[in-house]
């Protein structure tokens, strides 16, 4: 008599997490960014709504929940649930990048136009507006400033951060005052 063995399938988020730790080597590739963003594209792909992870990301609703923390390269893998109107305001993720897909939301992308010389000061204008739609994926790289809207509602975020945020030195900018405000690590 043979035994059958059950195989347990994997979701498209494992599989997914799997294939960007397949791609990660020493985290400093400056393709990766991309690498993950056609991932996250693939992942996008094949998941449906009724996907049990996915069904229960959306069912939650949660502004922030954190799908994967991966502990031996550091990526974290966030899902967002965001009401329409839902903001920030313009950040920087410091010396990391972080990939964007999203379900309808808006990612404004700014310039600086000073020069850098007044100390706590940067002077900002939009330099694109991305609008994230079913499977569109933009990576924003180290240094890029940007803020997103939830142009509907709810709109479901997923954002790929290179290492966790709450562990390093980042940046907030005031676009009335110019103001730069620093965000430490916590």
């Amino acid at each position: 008599m043979m035994a059958v063995q059950e195989q347990r399938t994997s979701n498209t988020l494992e599989q997914y997490i799997a294939a960007v730790r397949s791609v990660w080597g020493d985290g400093k590739d400056p393709q990766l960014p991309f690498k993950v963003k056609t991932l996250m594209e693939k992942l996008f792909a094949s998941t449906r709504p009724d996907d049990p992870w996915m069904a229960e990301l959306i069912r939650e609703g949660k502004p922030s929940r954190e799908l994967w923390r991966d502990p031996d390269y550091g990526f974290i893998q966030m899902g967002h649930v965001h009401k329409q109107g839902h903001g920030n305001t313009p950040h920087d993720h410091g010396p990391c990048w972080v990939v964007y897909g999203a379900y309808v939301t808006e990612i404004t992308k700014y310039k600086r136009t000073d020069d850098g010389s007044q100390q706590g000061i940067a002077r900002l204008e939009k330099d694109r507006l991305d609008r994230l739609t079913a499977g569109v994926v933009v990576p924003y790289l180290r240094g890029d400033i940007h803020s997103t809207n939830a142009v509907q509602g709810p709109g479901v975020v997923f954002r790929f951060l290179s290492y966790d945020l709450d562990k390093i030195d980042r940046s907030r900018y005031s676009l009335e005052s110019g103001k730069i405000i620093p965000v430490p690590a916590r």
